[in-house]
């Protein structure tokens, strides 16, 4: 995880977090796509990857088409993908991804909600199964306080294929979270929710405002019966930007 440390809160006199949290998962929710997928094909077409791991990924995101990889291997696999780049060099792709094509996909409806908590004093804490260092950088273009993404180890100056477990994904996500949370005294009861995610079930059951966004069919259904808010956001903050062609993501892939 990160501390982003935004000074929003202390700009506009509010008090500090007021026992209460904003979390906001990101991918199809607060994003327009999904960041580590845009991130990871920013490196492959790139040939930012080391060429034995991009030769791996036309056959990981195949056998993911085909059910024999789990959403939870392709979390990992994304920042799999960063071993062997220096940790500086990292973050500059991160920042050049982001600014390119990951900053034009951050949805109105989402952005006004991050203000909206920031406003009120609460801790805004962005987490997704991305990589960390693309996540890092949503957030701080937010103004998070804290950022949770999926976070391989660094050693001696360069990312490794090990990655700091849990992953952030279902049950790790929450305890990642909470992890957080406990750092600044803030009770989960307490806190905000906002995710598309039924992975995410873990943590809107412990949540004491769960909201959801942009449900597909099946998750829009439960979260019905569970009495939780169901709310859209569509259309993104910048519409006038010349849209470059990003294809269909995972499947416009080639070797």
């Amino acid at each position: 995880m990160s501390k982003i440390g935004a000074p929003f809160g202390k700009v506009f006199g509010v008090q500090a977090f007021q026992r209460t949290a904003a979390i906001f998962d990101i991918d199809d929710s607060l994003l327009d796509g999904n960041a580590g997928t845009i991130f990871t094909w920013y490196l492959y077409s790139n040939r930012e990857m080391s060429a034995g791991i991009r030769g791996q990924v036309p056959r990981a995101l195949y056998d993911y088409a085909r059910k024999r990889l789990s959403e939870a291997d392709m979390v990992a696999l994304g920042s799999r993908c960063l071993q062997g780049l220096r940790a500086d060099r990292l973050r500059e792709l991160a920042e050049k991804c982001f600014e390119r094509h990951i900053k034009k996909r951050v949805t109105q409806a989402g952005l006004r909600t991050v203000r909206k908590h920031l406003l009120q004093g609460h801790l805004v804490v962005v987490a997704s199964g991305s990589p960390q260092a693309i996540i890092d950088e949503v957030g701080r273009f937010l103004h998070a306080h804290e950022t949770v993404g999926t976070r391989a180890l660094i050693k001696d100056g360069f990312s490794s294929e090990e990655l700091v477990m849990p992953l952030v994904f279902r049950e790790g996500k929450r305890e990642r979270v909470k992890e957080v949370l406990a750092r600044h005294q803030i009770d989960v009861s307490r806190c905000y929710l906002y995710s598309d995610s039924v992975a995410d079930t873990p943590l809107f059951e412990e949540v004491g405002h769960p909201v959801v966004i942009n449900p597909k069919p099946a998750f829009r259904a439960e979260a019905i019966r569970r009495g939780w808010e169901v709310v859209e956001w569509k259309g993104r903050w910048k519409t006038d930007e010349k849209e470059e062609q990003l294809g269909d993501e995972w499947a416009s892939w080639e070797s």
